[in-house]
């Protein structure tokens, strides 16, 4: 079985996405979900990416909540991202300060000190690195994670975004879990296409699939807590009688 690859080359309006559409604005719960920027710089060259090759800016809609989720793939490739970063501290709703929190990740060759500085005393939460390249690229993460700790940012609030199923290997993902796990940060595992409840294997077996998962919330639950909550669950080894991409096991520990 061959896999629907969701980014097509020719880049016509991609489903699940806000590609072809409006601002992306809405609210979930106590949360508001927005979109500044579309486009990504790398959308030529990477076939996961989703985003058309096109910029587009939006302005910054009217905030009605107190948590704001800024959806963008690539915020930072904003010409004025630092200006809309300070921006957005200066706004309250109801008299209340917003908390911010990009939901993609940053890639390491737009971040500076001065926009991490200015994340941290805009309220940003939850800081997230891209790492898509190879494991070669292990220098200039630690380089941003330390720009991060230097903002103010504690080791496990910061996550990595690492993509399985794809083109980088199986093998390769577990050598940057290890390091992750010297670093004390998390992981994002992002798969490769669709998401785990919809991607077929087209670069891993399934079985890989089902491991990184495992492993990936195992090594999330060693940084949150700094002891295994679950020690009854091997990540060594199969679990016999479960299915590692159960919804239940898929949540983040």
């Amino acid at each position: 079985m061959r896999q629907q690859l969701l980014a097509p080359k020719d880049r016509k309006p991609i489903a699940r996405t806000t590609y072809g559409g409006p601002q992306y604005v809405a609210v979930k719960g106590n949360v508001q979900r927005i979109e500044l920027h579309r486009g990504c710089p790398w959308a030529k060259v990477h076939d996961f990416c989703y985003e058309p090759f096109e910029h587009e800016d939006f302005p910054i809609p009217a905030l009605t909540k107190n948590q704001v989720q800024i959806l963008d793939m690539n915020f930072l490739a904003r010409k004025d991202a630092l200006d809309i970063i300070k921006e957005l501290g200066s706004k309250r709703v109801n008299g209340r300060v917003v908390h911010y929190e990009f939901i993609c990740g940053i890639h390491f060759s737009l971040l500076t000190q001065e926009i991490a500085n200015a994340m941290k005393k805009s309220r940003f939460v939850r800081p997230r690195l891209a790492w898509d390249g190879s494991f070669a690229d292990q220098k200039k993460i630690k380089d941003s994670i330390k720009v991060f700790i230097k903002a103010g940012y504690k080791r496990n609030d910061i996550m990595l975004f690492m993509i399985v199923n794809w083109r980088i290997p199986y093998t390769e993902c577990l050598r940057k879990l290890d390091v992750m796990k010297v670093w004390n940060v998390k992981v994002c595992d992002c798969c490769y296409d669709g998401g785990y409840k919809h991607a077929v294997p087209e670069y891993w077996t399934l079985e890989e699939m089902k491991d990184i998962r495992l492993k990936c919330r195992k090594h999330n639950q060693l940084v949150l807590f700094g002891i295994d909550p679950q020690p009854s669950i091997n990540q060594y080894r199969s679990m016999k009688g479960v299915d590692i991409l159960d919804k239940k096991v898929m949540v983040e520990g």
